[in-house]
């Protein structure tokens, strides 16, 4: 009977162990190896576009009768495009909006939204030629301070000259308009001869580098927009303050004068530290003497 038991034991002891090591047996085949995870790639570095951010003076449109020059008395026609949004003047309103760059594909959105105010003919003539040339852009073309906008056929439609960038050779040269106030010195009267400003009142002009002019008219702030080359200038319409002036002493009547007199200026000159701004004939219609602006 021991042995009997002994035996039963001793199997049932069998049993129990081949358990365990049947189940060794059969997990310790090799797993199959785990898919190894791709790394992920750097992020594409985005290009920038190299006109963005900057500030742009349109100069020249194309219309159904070919290219044309920014109207010399219109408002400045500066635009700025960032991050998807412009915004600018057509030299009367001004016209805001979406645009969408890839590569060197450039077109502008649907949706242009533009103030409603009313200008001279010529300024809506233009306005609405810069309008039609917006919808027609397709690519763009970039160099240091130029930029222009194409259509489909690689004709330029808009031009633009970056804000602050020498335009000319008169430009870089101590003769700028920029960097100094204008104090007149004489203008020229009804029987067209020059005479001083009256005792007591300062005239001057300011030129600053978004092309805007200000100053005193003897009478009230003054404030347009200009434009030139190297060596012509012209001025938008004037903007003034509404200070009244005496009605005895001349300064209202001089005021309106020099404003008429802006309005006639075609060219200009400048000698010894004095602007000579000058009508279409070459004619002199006001003297003044340069001071350096703080």
């Amino acid at each position: 009977m021991p042995d009997l038991l002994r035996t039963i034991t001793g199997c049932g002891l069998l049993l129990v162990l081949s358990g365990p090591l049947q189940a060794q047996a059969q997990t310790s085949e090799p797993a199959p190896p785990a898919p190894i995870a791709e790394e992920p790639g750097p992020e594409p570095i985005p290009v920038p576009v190299p006109f963005e951010g900057l500030d742009w003076r349109l100069t020249a449109y194309r219309s159904d009768s070919g290219v044309n020059n920014v109207a010399p008395r219109s408002r400045p026609t500066e635009f700025r495009f960032e991050d998807g949004r412009f915004s600018g003047s057509t030299g009367c309103n001004r016209v805001q909006g979406d645009y969408r760059v890839e590569g060197t594909d450039f077109r502008f959105g649907e949706g242009l939204a533009a103030t409603r105010m009313a200008c001279p003919e010529p300024l809506m003539k233009q306005e609405a030629a810069i309008f039609k040339a917006l919808q027609s852009v397709t690519r763009y073309r970039y160099v240091p301070d130029r930029l222009e906008l194409t259509d489909d056929r690689d004709d330029t439609v808009l031009s633009f000259t970056r804000i602050g960038a020498a335009t000319s050779a008169a430009d870089t040269t101590a003769n700028t308009l920029e960097g100094y106030t204008w104090v007149a010195e004489a203008l020229v009267d009804a029987q067209g001869i020059l005479a001083n400003p009256i005792r007591g009142t300062t005239i001057d002009l300011s030129f600053d580098p978004r092309g805007r002019i200000s100053g005193s008219d003897g009478c009230n702030r003054y404030l347009s927009g200009f434009t030139h080359s190297k060596a012509s200038l012209s001025f938008g319409p004037i903007a003034t303050t509404r200070m009244a002036c005496a009605a005895t002493d001349g300064r209202a009547e001089q005021a309106r004068s020099y404003a008429d007199l802006l309005g006639q200026v075609n060219t200009y000159r400048i000698e010894d530290g004095r602007l000579f701004l000058l009508d279409a004939d070459g004619e002199i219609l006001a003297r003044l003497r340069a001071v350096r602006a703080d």
